[in-house]
């Protein structure tokens, strides 16, 4: 019973990370058909969009993120930015910056303390009277196009929001030309195949979402408590049976972190805010009727429990080989990792069209990226498991993350 269970554990190890790759390089071909098809569509809408951005400490980019919306094709937008209480130069910049630019309705709302980023956002919404709310980061660059791309995918009224996709921008170390390629290969993978497969994303990119306004207060807007409230909003819509796309076509430029201290940071918070939404919808998704709702847990599910049972299976490896003395590797199922994630990344260089302007550096490093991705995965999913069960309290909050140069 014992052997038939380790072979079960082993076999699961080996071949979950095989089954998903194809299930995203199937999914993410299938699903360019339909975007293909919409790219030349125009918008559907032009209606107003209110461009949502808080802020906390962000002195050192505001001003960037500011100005780009003068770029913006979009005719009828504008902008908010909520202040919450920060304490550098953030509001001055801000002030200063509208002092002297006009061209891009932009208003300020500056809170009298500090609520964390969701309430923070809820405080700007009770403010909104536009149907569309595209909310960002103060360190994103949003393309020139974005708002018009995005709007192409609100094809009828059951489509609360619509994300995009994050091109990374700061590629000075190997650590961000690796999320480059990442972003890329992996992350724009998996969303395709999501929309396509499982009728909408997990979690949208809280970098670039389009939402209704409607929809956002169908569900009392963000919650304050959740440590990613990008991921938790997003469920709490599809519970409320609306519909999350993507489009790869809306970009975003995006800063990502280049040590790794503010790397494993960033995917722990954002594994721990999975786990969060895990917890909270299990008994919802079981019991509903949605076939997709359930796949896309099942899949959420799979990949912690793959973390484990990798930990188990190299356990297994190392006490066979130091009682064999012997070094074996399974060299055909590394081929066929090897094969299958070069025709991923293969894959994604040709649907990206250019869009994430790779050059001669990140190329050099395409053997190493998805090594470095399942590294990552089981990683953060080990610490962030560890830290749900023993050390974290549910709650919304600020930081400044690591975003590079």
């Amino acid at each position: 019973m014992m052997s038939y269970i380790s072979g079960l554990v082993q076999d699961f190890t080996t071949y979950y990370p095989i089954f998903m790759t194809l299930i995203w390089i199937i999914g993410s071909w299938l699903s360019s058909f339909h975007f293909n098809n919409e790219k030349s569509n125009e918008p559907n809408t032009n209606e107003k969009v209110t461009i949502l951005m808080s802020i906390f400490n962000e002195e050192n980019h505001i001003v960037e993120t500011l100005s780009s919306f003068t770029q913006l094709t979009y005719a009828n937008f504008d902008v908010v930015v909520v202040d919450d209480k920060s304490t550098d130069n953030s509001v001055n910049l801000v002030k200063n910056w509208l002092d002297k630019h006009d061209s891009v309705p932009v208003r300020l709302i500056e809170l009298s303390k500090n609520l964390g980023k969701a309430a923070a956002l809820n405080q700007a919404i009770k403010q909104i009277d536009a149907p569309y709310i595209l909310v960002t980061d103060a360190d994103a660059i949003l393309a020139h196009d974005v708002i018009e791309e995005l709007l192409k995918q609100v094809t009828d009224k059951t489509v609360a929001a619509v994300t995009g996709k994050p091109v990374v921008r700061n590629r000075t170390t190997l650590l961000a030309k690796l999320q480059t390629l990442e972003y890329l290969g992996i992350i724009d993978r998996i969303k395709r195949a999501q929309d396509f497969l499982y009728g909408g994303i997990m979690t949208v990119a809280g970098v670039v979402v389009l939402y209704r306004r409607e929809a956002l207060m169908s569900v009392a807007g963000f919650d304050s408590t959740a440590i990613t409230e990008d991921i938790d909003i997003t469920w709490r819509l599809r519970k409320k049976n609306w519909r999350i796309r993507y489009t790869p076509h809306a970009l975003v430029y995006i800063l990502a972190p280049e040590t790794i201290h503010g790397y494993v940071k960033q995917r722990v918070r954002w594994s721990v805010g999975g786990i969060e939404v895990l917890l909270k919808n299990l008994k919802w998704t079981f019991k509903g009727t949605n076939k997709r709702q359930k796949l896309l847990l099942v899949d959420v599910c799979l990949s912690h429990i793959w973390s484990w049972t990798v930990i188990i299976t190299s356990i297994q490896y190392l006490v066979v080989t130091i009682d064999t003395q012997t070094f074996s590797l399974p060299g055909v199922v590394i081929m066929i990792y090897i094969l299958l994630f070069f025709s991923m990344m293969l894959q994604g260089i040709l649907q990206d069209h250019g869009q994430s302007q790779l050059g001669v550096p990140e190329l050099f490093v395409i053997p190493f990226y998805s090594t470095f991705y399942w590294i990552t995965v089981l990683i953060t999913a080990i610490m962030s498991q560890l830290n749900v069960a023993f050390f974290h309290k549910q709650r919304g909050s600020w930081s400044s993350p690591d975003r590079g140069r």
